[in-house]
C-alpha cells in the first residue's frame, strides 16, 4: 500500500517536473543561442569549443531551474490528483496528509543534493572556465567584428577602414589606418592588403599590412610629415584597452570575482581582504547554500497548496507556483540587498526567504492536516461581512427605460449573426487558446524577470539602487519580453489546448459532427494573426521608447556615468574620397572643434591633401570656414604646406550630413521600422556597410510573423499527438522552439556576415517552418 501511494505521488509529480525543467532550461538558454551561432558562423570557435561553452552555461541555468521546476511539478501534480479526487479518496481510506509528504520530501532531498553539487562545486568551476574560454576566443572573435566600408573604432588607439573584405573575412583590401598610439606623432597608413595575426600568449592582436605608405607627423615640427613606403608592417592592437594579467597558461586573466571563486576558497577565509570584500564573499558562500535548500521549503509548501486547489486542477497549481517563485526570489533579493548594506547579518539576509518558506509551509501543512481550520475561519469572516452588507442590496428589477426592437429588426440581426458572427464552438476554441496563451506568456515572462533580477542583483546591492528604480526597469522590460516570448507562448498554447481537446475526445466528437480540422483550427489562426499585428505594433510604437528608458535605468543600476543613448560618429566618409575626423561637432551651430580632413585616392593608396583646423564652421550657404590650422598638399603640383589662419573651403557636405548619429545594430530596436529604413538609406549614401542593420530591419517584420508560423506548425503536431495530452504538447513545443530559435539565430548571423542577402536571412526560418507546417497540415486526416 505504501509503495503504491509513493508510486502514485511520484508518478504525478515527475512528468510536470521534468517538462518544467526542460522548458525553463531552454527559455534561459535561448538567450545564449545568438552568441553561440555567431561563434559557429564566424569560425572563431570549433564545434567542440562551442559545445564546451554551452556545457559551462548549463550548470548556472540548472541551479535556478531545478528548484523552480520542482515547485511547479509538485504543485501541478498534487493539484491534478486533487482535481481527480484521488487525494480525497486517500484521506477517506485513513491516509494522513503527513504520510503524503514523505515521498515529496524524498524527491526534494534528491533535487537539493543535485542542486547543491552544482551550486557548490560545478558552478564556480564552470564560471571560471567560461571566463577563460571567453578570453581565448575574444582574440579570434575580434577579427569577425571587422566590417567593410565602415570605420572600426572598437579597438584602443587604432581606427581603420577597409574598402573590401574577402569571403572568409581574413584578407582586407585597400586599408586606411589611423594609429594614435603615439600621441605626439600620430600616423595615417594606407595599405593594399591587411589581415589579423593573433598573439594569444601576449593578449594582443597584430594588424599585418602589406604594400603601402605611412604618413607620420614629425614630432619636432608639426608642420612636416614623414612619408615612408613599406612592403609589410605590423601594428600591435590591444583588446578593450585594458591591461591584462598573465595566468599560468599565458592567457590574460582578470582578478577572480566571488562567483568565480571555489567554495573551498570562500570557506577558508579571506586574509588581507577589505571589509566589503569579505562581506561580499560571505554572502556569495551563503547564497550557494541557500538556493539548493529552498527546495525543502518548496516541498513543504507545495503539498498543502496543491491539495487545497480542489476542482481547479493543474491551472491553479501553475498559478500558485508562479506566485511562489516571484515571492521567494523577491525575498531573497531583498535579503541579500539588506545584508550587503550592513542592515542584516549575511546569513540572516541570504536565508531569510528560506526561513519564511519553511514557516509558511509548516503552518499550511498543519492547517491542511486539521481539515482547513484557517480556511473555515476566513470563510466565516466573509459570510459575516456578506450578511452585514445584505441589507444594502436592493431587489433586482427591470431597467427604468428600455428600447423596443421590432421583430423584423431582430430577424435581420439574426440572419446577419448566423452568417458573420463566429459560432459557439469558435468562442469555445478561442477561449481555451487565449487562456493557455496568457498562462504560457506569463510563465515565460516571470522566468525572464526572475533571471534578470539575479543578473542585476550584484549591481543593485553594490550601487544601493532603490527598489522603485528596479521595478521601473522591469516594467520597461515588458515590451521586449512580449516580443521575444509571445511566439513561443503561441506554440505552447496551441499544442496544449488542442492536445487536451484530443485527449478528452472532443476533437473526435467535432469530426463526427461534420466539422473539418481545418475549420476547427481557423479561430486559432485568426487569433495568431491578430497577435502578429499586436506584436508589430508593440515592437514599432512601444518598444523603441521602452528600450530607451530601460537603457537609461540599466546604466543607473550598473553605476555607469551618464551617456547619450546614440553616440556621435567621430569618423565619417564624405564625398569624393574625403574622410572627416573631429573631436566634437555642435549640430545646432554647425561648428567643429578639432577637425581633420583627409582627401584620399584609395585606388592609388595615397593621401592627396590633409587639412587640420582647431575650429571649423559650416554656414547655411554651404561654405566652410576653417580657422587656426594647416593644409598639407601631397600632390606633385600642390602648394605643399600652407598655414590656415582663416580660410574658406567649398566642401559639398552640409551640416545635416554630420547631424545623424551612428547606431550599433543592437540599438536598432530603438527605432521604428520607417526610421530604421531611412537611417539605412542615409548610411548607404555616406559609404557605410549597413548589412547588419538591414537584417535587423527585415527582422522587425519576420519576428512578429513568427507567432503565426508557430500556430501553423503547432496545429498539425497537436492533432497528431493523439491521446497523449498537454504534457506531451509542452515537450513537443520545447523541441520545436529549440530548433526554430537555433535556425533563426544561425540565419541571422549568416545575413549579418554577408553569407545571405538580408531579406532571406530574416525570412528564411519563417518560410522553412511555415512550409513544414503546411505540409503536415495537408497530410493529417481531417
Amino acid at each position: 500500500m505504501r509503495r503504491q501511494i509513493d508510486k502514485l505521488l511520484l508518478g504525478a509529480i515527475s512528468p510536470p517536473f521534468l517538462i518544467s525543467l526542460t522548458v525553463l532550461t531552454f527559455v534561459i538558454f535561448v538567450r545564449e543561442l545568438g552568441r553561440l551561432s555567431e561563434l559557429f558562423i564566424t569560425r572563431n570557435a570549433s564545434l567542440a569549443v562551442i559545445a564546451w561553452i554551452a556545457g559551462t552555461i548549463v550548470p548556472g541555468i540548472l541551479v535556478f531551474s531545478l528548484p523552480l521546476s520542482f515547485l511547479i511539478g509538485t504543485l501541478i501534480g498534487m493539484s491534478g490528483l486533487s482535481a481527480e479526487s484521488q487525494i480525497t479518496a486517500l484521506r477517506a481510506c485513513g491516509v494522513p496528509l503527513r504520510r503524503l509528504i514523505l515521498p515529496i520530501i524524498g524527491l526534494a532531498v534528491v533535487v537539493c543534493l543535485l542542486t547543491s553539487f552544482l551550486s557548490l562545486y560545478v558552478l564556480p568551476r564552470s564560471s571560471d572556465m567560461l571566463s577563460s574560454l571567453k578570453y581565448q576566443i575574444s582574440l579570434r572573435q575580434a577579427a569577425s567584428q571587422v566590417r567593410a566600408r565602415v570605420f572600426n573604432e572598437d579597438f584602443p588607439d587604432v581606427v581603420f577602414y577597409l574598402d573590401d573584405l574577402a569571403t572568409d573575412r581574413q584578407v582586407w583590401s585597400r586599408v586606411f589606418v589611423a594609429d594614435s598610439s603615439d600621441r605626439d606623432a600620430p600616423k595615417i597608413i594606407l595599405a593594399r592588403e591587411g589581415m589579423w595575426l593573433t598573439d594569444p600568449g601576449g593578449g594582443r592582436l597584430q594588424l599585418h599590412l602589406i604594400d603601402g605608405r605611412i604618413y607620420q607627423v614629425d614630432p619636432q615640427d608639426k608642420t612636416r610629415d614623414n612619408v615612408s613606403l613599406f612592403a609589410s608592417t605590423d601594428i600591435p592592437v590591444g583588446l578593450n584597452g585594458k591591461a591584462a594579467e598573465s595566468s599560468g597558461n599565458g592567457a590574460a586573466r582578470s582578478p577572480q570575482k566571488p562567483v568565480e571563486m571555489s567554495t573551498t576558497a570562500l570557506w577558508r577565509g579571506f586574509p588581507g581582504a577589505s571589509k566589503v570584500e569579505r562581506r561580499d564573499r560571505v554572502i556569495e558562500l551563503y547564497r550557494r547554500l541557500a538556493l539548493p535548500f529552498s527546495v525543502l521549503g518548496f516541498a513543504l509548501i507545495a503539498l498543502p497548496l496543491g491539495v487545497s486547489t480542489g476542482k481547479k486542477g493543474r491551472t491553479a497549481g501553475f498559478v500558485l507556483s508562479l506566485l511562489l517563485v516571484v515571492f521567494f526570489y523577491t525575498m531573497l533579493m531583498n535579503g541579500i540587498r539588506l545584508a550587503s548594506v550592513g542592515r542584516l547579518t549575511p546569513w540572516v539576509g541570504v536565508w531569510l526567504g528560506n526561513f519564511i518558506l519553511l514557516a509558511l509551509g509548516i503552518i499550511l501543512l498543519i492547517n491542511a492536516e486539521q481539515g482547513g481550520r484557517l480556511g473555515r475561519l476566513v470563510q466565516e469572516w466573509r459570510w459575516k461581512s456578506r450578511r452585514t452588507d445584505a441589507g444594502a442590496i436592493t431587489p433586482s428589477g427591470l431597467p427604468a427605460s428600455s428600447v423596443i426592437i421590432t421583430w423584423p429588426v431582430v430577424s435581420l440581426c439574426g440572419r446577419v449573426a448566423r452568417r458573420c458572427v463566429p459560432k459557439v464552438f469558435d468562442y469555445y476554441v478561442s477561449k481555451g487558446f487565449l487562456l493557455y496563451l496568457g498562462w504560457s506568456a506569463l510563465a515565460c515572462g516571470a522566468l525572464f524577470i526572475v533571471l534578470t533580477l539575479f543578473e542585476l542583483l550584484d549591481d543593485v546591492v553594490r550601487n544601493q539602487v532603490p527598489l522603485i528604480i528596479v521595478a521601473d526597469y522591469l516594467f520597461s522590460l515588458i515590451p521586449q519580453i512580449l516580443v521575444l516570448m509571445v511566439p513561443m507562448a503561441v506554440l505552447l498554447a496551441t499544442l496544449i489546448h488542442f492536445g487536451i481537446l484530443e485527449k478528452s475526445s472532443e476533437i473526435t466528437a467535432i469530426k463526427a459532427g461534420g466539422w473539418s480540422l481545418y475549420r476547427v483550427a481557423w479561430p486559432v489562426m485568426i487569433l495568431s494573426g491578430l497577435v502578429c499585428c499586436g506584436l508589430f505594433l508593440v515592437q514599432d510604437y512601444v518598444l523603441p521608447y521602452a528600450n530607451m528608458r530601460q537603457d537609461r535605468l540599466r546604466n543607473l543600476i550598473k553605476g555607469r556615468p551618464a551617456q547619450t543613448l546614440n553616440p556621435q560618429r567621430k569618423w565619417i566618409f564624405g564625398e569624393s574620397g574625403r574622410i572627416f575626423n573631429y573631436d566634437h561637432f555642435d549640430a545646432t551651430q554647425g561648428v567643429f572643434v578639432g577637425l581633420r580632413v583627409f582627401e584620399i585616392e584609395m585606388s592609388g593608396l595615397r593621401i592627396l591633401r590633409r587639412i587640420e583646423a582647431a575650429r571649423a564652421t559650416i554656414f547655411r550657404s554651404g561654405s566652410w570656414i576653417l580657422e587656426n590650422g594647416w593644409l598639407h598638399d601631397f600632390r606633385p603640383d600642390g602648394v605643399g604646406v600652407e598655414r590656415l589662419d582663416k580660410k574658406e573651403f567649398n566642401f559639398p557636405e552640409k551640416a545635416a550630413y554630420f547631424k545623424r548619429e551612428l547606431f550599433e545594430p543592437k540599438e536598432s530596436s530603438k527605432l521604428t521600422f520607417l526610421e530604421l529604413k531611412r537611417y539605412i538609406i542615409y548610411l548607404q549614401k555616406s559609404g557605410y556597410n549597413a548589412t547588419e542593420l538591414q537584417v535587423e530591419l527585415y527582422k522587425k517584420l519576420s519576428l512578429p510573423s513568427s507567432a503565426l508560423v508557430m500556430a501553423l506548425l503547432g496545429v498539425p503536431f497537436s492533432f497528431s499527438m493523439g491521446k497523449r495530452g498537454a504534457f506531451y504538447g509542452i515537450g513537443a513545443s520545447v523541441v520545436i522552439a529549440m530548433i526554430y530559435w537555433g535556425v533563426f539565430s544561425m540565419f541571422e548571423q549568416m545575413g549579418s556576415y554577408g553569407l545571405l542577402i538580408p531579406a532571406l536571412a530574416a525570412w528564411a526560418p519563417n518560410i522553412l517552418f511555415a512550409a513544414a507546417g503546411l505540409i503536415l497540415l495537408l497530410t493529417i486526416r481531417t
